[in-house]
């Protein structure tokens, strides 16, 4: 059974991971509105990994990876880190456009910030008190958080690594845990208010300083789905790079040049299919480019590749459905636009429907993988998005589809260093 990652799940445990001069383990007892989880959560340099009754993932800052591991069937999904910051990214923008039509009281950015670990512009001044052992947080008049004053003395670098383990796997202010990072204490009790006027409450015991663990997957397999999206993303990452270069020369670009009727549809779409798997430039000879512009086939199908608002879309998808029997090799390349336009339709289940089909046809079809990673991130699927992204830039390093995405992630290491 597929181990699903959600924003404040942790189910942790590592794969080649590096090894650290040292580690902290400890328990940590967590609960929101009466249901309470138990993990036991290793620190170390440059990964971190807590285990639950669901399993193990691993947080691996060095290669940016994650590994959710299904211990009792010894099996293992690898997720990109990026995709629990790239979640709440998007989310912080969503919240703060709902904040401009909500009344303030329901929805209070300063707790927004607290639960998803991410901060909204500048920063804003911590009111901070003391009393009865207990340290009180508040910024902008609005309480946050407490934490024990008692805990467990521990090095820099671990106070550190414990507040980004409270960042991935818990919540908090990012202003509150840059304080705990440098607070050289782990706390022994800790509690959050959360939006909805949930408060989590965090117990920590058994803090204790330990050799690292030699995690490794050795006797574990990558867990393959039998069918849709993740059998897709599963077969791909599971190829060794021989394997995969094997698998890209059984789909080879499309070699044909007959732009004549009937054929000049599908020739078309072979060149335009060869250009997202590549990314090389479509190449047409004079005389080609003057049988491009004769073809009535290929005209519907120009003009519709680029509507411009929702009406157009809805014709432009009628012309792609019934330009499907004029193609009879590269019907599927007509559902790639079809699947964009049903996309900014917001049919997005059948948009979903038709990328799969697409890419059981040519599964090398890297560009594909690009819009698909969109469509599942506008659906806030942003593990999938991520492992949709990841096969396709596997599958063509380099493609100029994906610049935004890699800008995206540039991006977010450069604003949110604490994160990585």
């Amino acid at each position: 059974m597929r181990l699903t990652t959600v924003i404040f799940a942790a189910l942790l445990a590592l794969a080649d991971a590096p090894q650290a001069l040292a580690a902290v383990t400890l328990h940590v007892s967590s609960t929101i509105q009466e249901r309470t989880t138990q993990a036991d959560v290793t620190l170390a340099d440059s990964y971190m990994a807590v285990d639950t009754s669901q399993g193990r993932v691993i947080y691996d800052f060095k290669t940016r990876r994650r590994f959710a591991v299904n211990t009792a069937a010894r099996e293992y999904v690898e997720y990109s880190l990026y995709d629990t910051l790239g979640f709440r990214v998007m989310e912080l923008q969503n919240r703060v456009r709902l904040q401009g039509v909500l009344p303030v009281p329901a929805l209070n950015m300063a707790v927004q910030e607290n639960e998803l670990s991410l901060l909204n512009g500048a920063p804003g001044a911590i009111d901070e008190k003391a009393e009865d052992g207990v340290r009180s947080y508040a910024i902008g008049g609005v309480h946050l958080a407490t934490w024990s004053e008692a805990g467990t003395k521990v090095a820099a670098d671990d106070a550190a690594q414990f507040a980004r383990f409270m960042r991935y796997a818990q919540g908090g202010h990012p202003q509150l845990l840059d304080k705990l990072a440098k607070g050289g204490v782990i706390p022994g009790h800790l509690s959050f208010v959360l939006s909805g006027d949930r408060t989590l409450r965090l117990d920590i015991s058994a803090v204790r300083t330990v050799e690292p663990q030699a995690y490794d997957l050795k006797d574990y397999k990558r867990e393959m789905s039998g069918s849709g999206l993740d059998a897709l993303f599963d077969r791909i990452a599971a190829m060794t790079p021989a394997q995969l270069t094997a698998f890209r020369a059984q789909y080879p670009c499309d070699s044909g040049s007959d732009f004549s009727e009937p054929h000049a549809l599908d020739t078309m779409l072979g060149k335009m299919e060869c250009t997202l798997v590549t990314g090389k430039p479509m190449s047409l000879t004079e005389e080609q480019k003057e049988a491009v512009k004769a073809s009535p086939t290929v005209g519907l199908l120009f003009a519709a590749i680029n509507p411009k608002n929702s009406s157009d879309a809805e014709n432009a998808v009628k012309t792609l459905v019934a330009l499907r029997t004029q193609a009879p090799r590269k019907a599927y390349m007509l559902e790639v636009f079809e699947a964009n336009h049903r996309a900014r339709l917001k049919q997005v289940k059948v948009a979903r429907d038709l990328f799969t089909d697409v890419l059981q046809a040519n599964p090398v079809l890297a560009g594909a993988y690009k819009d698909l990673g969109d469509l599942l991130l506008m659906q806030y699927d942003s593990p999938r998005a991520w492992r949709s992204w990841d096969t396709g830039r596997r599958l063509t390093p380099g493609l100029p589809n994906f610049e935004a995405v890699n800008k995206f992630e540039a991006s977010m290491v450069a604003q949110h260093p604490e994160y990585f």
